[in-house]
């Protein structure tokens, strides 16, 4: 048995490396190996892969309301503990302070309401590369201290398969490990292989919503009635908006075979004088929700010249865009003409795409995070849970549920 490892944890980006920091201060006893297809603490890395994964490449805001959905998920107590151990790990590196989100007029909560809009204010932390720069040096020496950890950087796990009670691991170096138990946070750069390994384990549970639509980007005066909220825009379970994102510039989120527009603002070079959201619908594709956003997000890949395309949005609604050849995007016309109600200039403005939610179909997934497969844990955006705060309280939770 010595061999085999405690706890294997694919993905050492956000929820695997706060996994790994509360095994090294608390679980010391454990063996433990981790995998992850990018690249190793203080190395030069690619965009979103690798130890911590996007958070180094994000916008560094924590929207406090990301953890709703695990609180769904796990409980509200629970959620609330990991969030506390979330908050004393950060203020070991800084005084980070939340930001209130500005609420919006009462004509305008009016004006949403009335055309069957509801939203809801994202209060955040702020974080900078200082920050994350700190963050990611005081994580890694704690679990490199530890001793009892193996990780395998710049290496792809090519199979998961399991016999008996044990996981065994091969990696793309054709090397095998045996574990007795997993985590699977293979996060947001990982949604095609966490899809693969929900379909070869079997326990995809529903593969029917495709999420994509556009970002936009305009002059703040457009978005007036606003003023500088970060809120979220809905309507009903169809449609997203937001959060809006004030005074930085969308840029290309490098995903292996396509870039997905995003948005940054936390360093002098990205500032401007500009508004951006995403605009996501949840469009209904029966058993093929993920591999129609999958085709629609290579699809504009491809039309953009390997890159993001930035088109008016007056030529969206004229079908003259570049994106008007694709049927699946008819829907936007009635929505720009719809969110017109609210945003009356919006056909001024740009809209960027690729634009979807990289994210594996749903799978059931228990309130202690382990999935139909005994033994097999789930977190972050592997779980069908967006956000970086999310990621990091799960990776923290899932160890107290791991070691019962």
């Amino acid at each position: 048995m010595n061999n085999i490892y405690d706890i294997g944890i694919i993905g050492i980006g956000v929820a695997g490396a706060f996994a790994c920091y509360k095994i090294a201060k608390e679980y010391k006893d454990l063996k433990v190996v981790g995998f992850d297809i990018g690249r190793p603490p203080a190395k030069r890395r690619r965009q979103i892969e690798g130890y911590l994964g996007c958070l180094p490449n994000s916008d560094g805001k924590l929207y406090l309301n990301d953890i709703n959905k695990v609180s769904e998920l796990i409980g509200s107590k629970k959620t609330k503990l990991a969030h506390e151990s979330f908050d004393k790990i950060i203020n070991q590196i800084g005084n980070f302070k939340i930001v209130k989100d500005k609420p919006l007029s009462a004509t305008t909560d009016k004006k949403l309401k009335k055309f069957g809009y509801d939203s809801y204010q994202n209060d955040y932390v702020q974080m900078y590369p200082k920050d994350i720069h700190l963050l990611s040096k005081y994580l890694s020496e704690d679990i490199r201290q530890s001793g009892n950890m193996k990780f395998n950087f710049d290496e792809e796990v090519q199979s998961v398969y399991k016999q008996k009670d044990i996981f065994t691991i091969v990696t793309s170096e054709n090397n095998e490990f045996k574990c007795k138990k997993l985590i699977i946070a293979a996060g947001r750069s990982g949604w095609r292989w966490s899809k693969e390994l929900y379909s070869n384990f079997g326990i995809i549970d529903n593969n029917d919503i495709a999420r994509f639509g556009i970002r936009v980007e305009c002059n703040t005066n457009i978005m007036k009635d606003f003023s500088k909220s970060n809120c979220t825009i809905l309507k009903g379970n169809e449609l997203e908006i937001g959060p809006l994102s004030w005074f930085g510039t969308v840029i290309p989120e490098d995903h292996i075979d396509l870039a997905i527009s995003a948005f940054r603002s936390n360093e002098n070079r990205w500032k401007s004088e500009k508004v951006s959201f995403s605009v996501i619908g949840n469009r209904l594709f029966p058993k093929k929700g993920f591999e129609q956003t999958d085709r629609i997000g290579k699809l504009t890949f491809v039309l953009s010249n390997d890159r993001i395309i930035k088109e008016k949005i007056s030529l969206l609604t004229s079908g003259k865009s570049k994106i008007s050849i694709i049927p699946e995007y008819d829907w936007l016309k009635e929505t720009i003409n719809d969110l017109s109600n609210i945003i009356p200039d919006i056909s001024k403005a740009y809209f960027h795409v690729p634009t979807i939610s990289p994210l594996p179909p749903k799978i059931n997934i228990g309130n202690n995070l382990e999935s139909e497969i005994d033994g097999m844990f789930i977190v972050g955006e592997s779980a069908g849970i967006s956000g970086i705060l999310s990621a990091a309280t799960m990776g923290l939770h899932v160890v107290n549920e791991i070691t019962k």
